[in-house]
């Protein structure tokens, strides 16, 4: 008897149609190329600890990711302002009325070198975390906040302190979305409106460009 052999469907194309969907396949699942640096800005608010309000705070930053760490570990730079206010009455009888109300507000611009550590990516999150020294120049002003007036005073100092960043970075188009809690704390000496510090927490959210 003769053995017949079944034709195979598909003919030669089918090899390559394999060949081909595996090297698609390879494409889809290949890692991202890793970042040599980053450059970004960022905006959000700052709750301070020391009595003042609450209120905005933008950023800059860039920073440089080491190869030698696995593209793990970042060095950078980063430069933040906000100005909170508080507002208070003094009660003092050498005045009209016996009291006056005054107006207290900080500008506070902050200057940090700061080491990230990144973790590897938790689905499409990458989280991190880092720690730096803060160099906080602030400017303080006093002034009447109502009747009777009093006489402006401004007290500019130089304070150092430190900065806990903690957060995540999601990629969207060319770069990544980031959302960041910042810790600080540092010390204010001032004369007119007496000793204090400059802890705060503030939340931001920013954007990354991938350098």
């Amino acid at each position: 008897a003769k053995l017949v052999r079944p034709a195979m469907t598909g003919g030669p194309m089918r090899p390559l149609l394999v060949t081909a969907l595996l090297a698609l396949g390879g494409v889809a699942h290949a890692e991202p190329t890793a970042p040599h640096g980053y450059a970004g800005a960022k905006l959000g608010g700052i709750a301070p600890l020391d009595g003042l309000s609450p209120f905005a705070t933008v950023g800059v930053e860039v920073a440089y990711v080491l190869p030698a760490a696995s593209h793990h570990v970042a060095v950078g730079l980063v430069v933040d302002y906000t100005q909170p206010t508080t507002r208070g009455t003094e009660m003092d009888p050498r005045v009209t009325g016996g009291s006056y109300t005054w107006q207290l507000t900080e500008r506070e611009l902050g200057v940090m070198p700061v080491v990230l550590y990144r973790a590897r990516p938790m689905g499409t999150i990458t989280p991190y975390a880092g720690i730096g020294p803060r160099l906080l120049l602030t400017r303080s002003t006093v002034e009447d906040d109502g009747a009777p007036t009093i006489e402006v005073t401004e007290e500019v100092s130089t304070e150092f302190g430190f900065g806990v960043p903690v957060g995540g970075e999601l990629p969207l188009g060319p770069g990544r979305l980031t959302g960041e809690l910042l810790l600080q704390y540092g010390t204010l000496d001032h004369t007119a409106t007496g000793d204090s510090h400059a802890g705060a927490v503030s939340l931001a959210v920013g954007y990354r460009m991938i350098l």
